[in-house]
């Protein structure tokens, strides 16, 4: 395997590494401070009483507020306890909008029949990785063998009336409330208990 160099920059040169997508800065000793006094000033705290409750005299605690000191870790994480926030929070942690995920109702992917018997309606598919999915199910009333079985693991909830799940083994009966989690090489089949629909949020994993 080749290995890459790099090509030092010319004389006088400004080259600067390029960030990755996504990460941000680190933040300063005088943001850092700023945070710490307005999240300070938040829980009608003085310095001397923020000070008591992290340990550290006042004077300590205003070169850090005034971002003349950058706190240790350990400060840090007692002031993140001491303002009821998390170290994330304090330090400026940024959250990119990839990260979080919102599917309203009406935006749900249409159900879709499987087997002729089941019907799912996607919540969530991990495109990128496909590390797991989650789907409500409708399930049918099959006569048929067990046969699903697959890679990962697959965890059921039962939202509205009753199913069966068959094992090679046994069946389980499940009741709106109920929960159940197995490995998803145990060949298996869901179905429906009686006339009354049910439904279940079903998670699949892939490991």
């Amino acid at each position: 395997m080749d290995l890459e160099t790099s090509t030092p920059p010319p004389p006088g040169s400004s080259r600067k590494p390029k960030k990755s997508k996504g990460e941000s800065a680190p933040l300063s000793p005088a943001a850092l401070g700023l945070r710490i006094r307005a999240l300070r000033k938040s829980k009608q705290l003085t310095v001397e009483a923020l000070g008591e409750l992290v340990g550290v005299h006042k004077t300590h605690l205003s070169r850090i507020e005034r971002g003349l000191k950058a706190p240790s870790l350990t400060m840090i994480s007692k002031l993140a306890r001491a303002l009821d926030c998390g170290i994330g929070h304090l330090v400026g942690e940024v959250i990119h909008e990839e990260a979080i995920v919102v599917n309203r109702g009406q935006d749900l992917h249409p159900r879709f029949t499987a087997d002729e018997q089941h019907e799912f309606a996607t919540l969530f598919q991990d495109a990128h990785s496909s590390s797991f999915g989650a789907f409500i199910l409708y399930p049918g009333i099959s006569d048929g063998p067990i046969q699903a079985q697959h890679e990962g693991h697959e965890l059921l909830y039962v939202l509205t009336g009753s199913v069966d799940i068959h094992f090679q083994d046994r069946v389980e009966r499940l009741r709106a409330g109920d929960c159940i989690h197995f490995p998803g090489y145990l060949t298996h089949r869901i179905v429906r208990v009686g006339r009354a629909k049910a439904s279940a949020l079903l998670v699949m994993s892939s490991t």
